[in-house]
């Protein structure tokens, strides 16, 4: 008689979250040397949540993901999605832009910082 295996059960848990960021870049503008770093980060300007408050952080720390957390972000300028590879540094803390020319942010532009977080459970 042939021995009957049942598959084991088990539940997938997923949640996100979307944390958006809000800067106005200040007079004078953000200047982008030409392959080179530029921290425009909660500890460089003034950045705001989606309630309007100041933050000295962003809510999480997507260069050191917990087990099961993934990361995706977003950065748009003045409504326009900026190209894959221009954000180059990202903690809590620093969000570092590198541009392959030399180029500028205009003052009074608008920011948005999108961070995705997806965790997964298994049980």
């Amino acid at each position: 008689m042939a021995s009957l295996i049942l598959p084991r059960s088990f539940t997938v848990t997923v949640d996100y979250d979307v944390l958006n960021y809000f800067m106005t870049v200040p007079a004078g503008g953000i200047t982008l040397p030409a392959a080179t770093p530029t921290d425009i980060g909660p500890s460089v300007q003034t950045w705001l949540d989606g309630t309007g408050a100041t933050v000295t952080q962003f809510a999480v720390d997507i260069s050191t993901p917990p087990a099961g957390t993934e990361y995706a972000y977003q950065l748009i300028v003045d409504g326009q999605v900026q190209e894959e590879g221009l954000v180059t540094n990202v903690t809590d803390t620093v969000l570092e832009l590198t541009s392959a020319d030399a180029a500028a942010i205009p003052n009074r532009s608008q920011i948005v910082f999108t961070i995705f977080q997806v965790v997964t459970t298994y049980s």
